[in-house]
């Protein structure tokens, strides 16, 4: 199986298929299209009421509306197909916490444990907390309630980071074979947490592809370790990399549950952190944001986060709204309103859009945007387009973060879509930026620059692109940099397309193979030699192989990795 398409909750997905498939492209979605023409019909008679209030997040909204009207079959199947999530008749979120910058601890944790007796009120059930977040699953009856409460600063679904998914190939390219027979400076040895989704498989791996001995830890609710492969395939890597290394394997599914684990990590003999995820309107791309602060968690105790640059090279546009027929929907080129893309049968599809108005990042929380776009989805049928969804927060105010998403299971069968961004709200220029889900090879208008993922843009992460181990091509899907705060990314590429006994030979592609050879790399280096984390990052940005032009770039940053002298 090959990680470059970033297959994601395969379990969860298999569940849905088998469920029937209402929310299908052959069935019935559960949505109405909104009263206005497609793209390209001048004069859409104003925008339409927005969905929910300015606390509840507009799928969460339109679920919960569903059910008022009494059209619960509806409301479910919007619901499934939107958020895969849904569990009876309650549905995953978190509430964030209505806190004020600078807020005490002791204010803080008051607030929190207010909102939480609140949420049991109403019939949910928390599952985790982190600082002002509360993870839970609340009745949909509840959801208005619960966001109208002075308590609660927005309720939305919980966010998801999506992978940028036998002796790996990379360890001869990068010279690490010559470190096994050297013995280690460090009596302890060197760690390395691999941070994953899952680690399926892992057990019947143990003394042979991983060492006899793994420390492992779920932060999932459900405490569920083995979920899916793609960690096993990561720890393989650095296995591989550092055989005398030891591992620990760490899984999470959401956002909060993300935050909980670093802080736990943070506290442990940890030397380097693996992370083959990458995360789509997580911040604002320049390094700052809520996942991105984990970064700095973990470099305040001397560990090496070592990120996925991505592989959205090929599925990222950003540009200036352009509206010459104003007629409120951006052109991409010329006359063409519509994206297209293209998303393989029964894999879920999503756009991501962002524009960049955040505002100041203060710890917890963005200062907030004044501007409005709203993102549509279509299916092409024949020379038409076919609305199939759309995504309409309201996003304006104190708070608001620029974003808007579409992500569910919509086809089964391989198809061309297209997006498409409306102007709500415009009284200033913002840049736009735009990333597709899924998508088997590149968007109609890509544009590769500034299409690293979060939290590689971090200046604390060593951000890995990915190069072929058998000649040193970049990977067309390899993200690159800058970021959207100016920094030069990636900052090393390594082999990709590279064989594991869990996806088989030559099949681990993406810069998810990338990154643990990196993080190996910071292992052998830590546990053989006396240097700490700079000194070991300097060393590596030395002996790197300079790829394209002279010095570093936003291509290969320093080069591909290179263990050798």
């Amino acid at each position: 199986m090959n990680s470059r398409r970033r297959y994601v909750h395969f379990a969860t997905a298999a569940v849905l298929l088998a469920g029937g498939g209402a929310w299908l492209i052959s069935g019935n979605t559960g949505l109405t299209e909104p009263s206005r023409p497609l793209p390209g019909v001048v004069g859409t008679g104003g925008a339409e009421p927005r969905a929910g209030s300015f606390k509840l997040e507009a799928s969460l909204a339109r679920l919960a509306a569903g059910l008022r009207a009494e059209d619960e079959e509806r409301a479910r199947a919007y619901g499934l197909g939107r958020r895969p999530d849904g569990r009876g008749n309650s549905v995953q979120v978190v509430a964030e916490a209505f806190v004020e910058p600078g807020a005490s601890s002791a204010i803080l944790n008051a607030r929190t444990s207010a909102l939480m007796a609140k949420i049991a009120a109403l019939g949910g059930m928390v599952e985790t907390r982190w600082r002002h977040l509360v993870q839970h699953v609340l009745p949909v009856e509840s959801l208005e309630s619960l966001a109208s409460n002075p308590l609660v600063r927005y309720v939305r679904p919980p966010r998801r980071p999506f992978r940028q998914a036998v002796m790996s190939e990379g360890v001869a390219r990068t010279g690490a074979d010559i470190w096994r027979n050297l013995s280690p400076y460090r009596a302890d040895g060197s760690t390395v947490c691999v941070l994953d989704l899952g680690f399926a498989g892992y057990k019947s791996l143990l003394g042979n592809e991983l060492p006899s001995e793994v420390k492992t830890r779920s932060f999932r609710a459900d405490g569920d370790l083995e979920v899916e492969e793609h960690g096993t395939a990561c720890a393989e890597i650095v296995r591989d990399m550092a055989p005398k290394a030891g591992l620990l394997l760490v899984n999470f599914d959401t956002d909060v549950e993300q935050h909980r684990a670093v802080d736990w990590i943070s506290r442990q003999d940890v030397d380097a952190i693996s992370y083959s995820l990458g995360w789509f309107n997580a911040g604002a791309g320049d390094g700052t944001g809520p996942i991105c602060a984990d970064v700095e968690t973990a470099a305040a105790a001397n560990i090496v986060w070592v990120s996925a640059a991505g592989n959205s090279a090929g599925d990222h546009w950003e540009g200036d709204f352009v509206d010459p027929d104003n007629d409120g929907f951006h052109n991409f080129s010329g006359h063409d309103e519509i994206l297209e893309f293209a998303v393989p049968a029964y894999m879920p599809v999503g756009v991501f859009l962002n524009w960049k108005d955040f505002g100041s990042w203060d710890g917890y929380d963005y200062g907030g945007t004044d501007q409005d776009f709203d993102l549509y989805l279509y299916f092409r049928v024949g020379t038409a387009w076919k609305y199939i969804d759309h995504s309409d927060n309201r996003r304006t105010g104190a708070g608001a973060w620029p974003t808007e998403e579409i992500f569910g299971w919509y086809a089964d069968r391989e198809a061309v879509w297209g997006v498409a961004i409306r102007s709500i709200l415009q009284t200033k220029s913002v840049r736009l930026e735009l990333f597709t889900y899924n998508n088997t090879s590149a968007i109609e208008y890509p544009v590769l620059s500034r299409s690293i993922s979060i939290p590689a843009d971090a200046p604390g992460a060593v951000a890995v692109g990915a190069t072929d181990w058998t000649n040193d091509a970049l990977h067309a899907y390899s993200s690159r940099g800058p970021t959207h705060g100016g920094l030069i990314k990636p900052d090393f590429t390594a082999p990709s397309r590279v064989s594991t006994a869990t996806y088989g030979l030559l099949n681990f592609a993406g810069t998810s193979a990338s990154v643990p050879h990196v993080a190996g790399a910071v292992a052998l280096l830590r546990g053989w030699t006396p240097f700490g984390p700079a000194a070991v990052l300097r060393i590596l940005q030395q002996r790197a192989v300079d790829l394209g032009d002279p010095g570093r770039d936003n291509l290969y940053g320093h080069g591909r990795l290179n263990l050798k002298k």
